[in-house]
């Protein structure tokens, strides 16, 4: 397991766990953890373990015809989740951003769970086998909040992913919100003050409930 963590506050309370897209690598989020300069966070940078055929790594590996390996994947969060408790960071603090093959991540490995996180933020992804998804929905995995972000000009994977996957999770009773933004296929600077919002949240629910 390759992973890099930094955080600009001492003793964050909360984790934003970031997966690169396909052919990306350890450094490739870096760059937006870094402009985004979000405060009482610790980044966990992580690596995918398969290898891609042209050049860096990937999450999944296969192909439509041989099918799609992901176990390590899986394993991968799990264990990091599990290393993130041990640390002194409940489930409820525990964010997944991922970008593109990494959205497709997050979305397919938390569905799966006997738990619930804090909540995943899908950047620019998909859902590829939609009935499947919604056989494979445990529902302890329900209470993970879902903030799925896409741009409107991305013509790698079309905006339109986005809102059928919003439908997805509403339908399976996620608390889900879309947000399609001015870009690209990349993740959007822009939308800082949208995760901002989405992970201080539970804060702001437990500041009205001791009022």
């Amino acid at each position: 397991m390759i992973v890099r963590s930094f955080s600009n506050s001492d003793s964050p309370g909360k984790v934003l766990i970031a997966l690169h897209g396909w052919t990306g690598n350890i450094s490739s989020m870096e760059p937006v953890a870094n402009a985004w300069g979000i405060d009482d966070v610790k980044w966990v940078l992580v690596q995918a373990p398969y290898i891609a055929a042209d050049g860096g790594f990937t999450w999944f590996d296969g192909n439509e015809d041989i099918g799609w390996k992901y176990q390590d994947s899986f394993d991968i969060l799990s264990k990091l989740i599990s290393e993130l408790n041990d640390q002194g960071f409940p489930n409820h603090a525990i964010y997944i951003l991922g970008f593109s093959q990494g959205a497709c991540l997050s979305m397919e490995f938390m569905i799966r769970q006997t738990f619930s996180l804090g909540g995943i933020i899908p950047i620019a992804g998909f859902i590829r086998y939609k009935e499947r998804f919604k056989q494979d929905v445990l529902n302890e995995s329900r209470n993970t909040r879902v903030l799925l972000l896409h741009g409107d000009k991305d013509e790698v994977i079309l905006p339109e992913q986005s809102q059928m996957s919003f439908e997805l999770f509403k339908g399976e009773g996620f608390e889900t919100q879309l947000h399609i933004l001015a870009a690209r296929h990349k993740v959007p600077l822009q939308a800082k003050n949208l995760i901002e919002n989405f992970i201080n949240i539970v804060d702001s629910q437990d500041q009205i409930e001791q009022l």
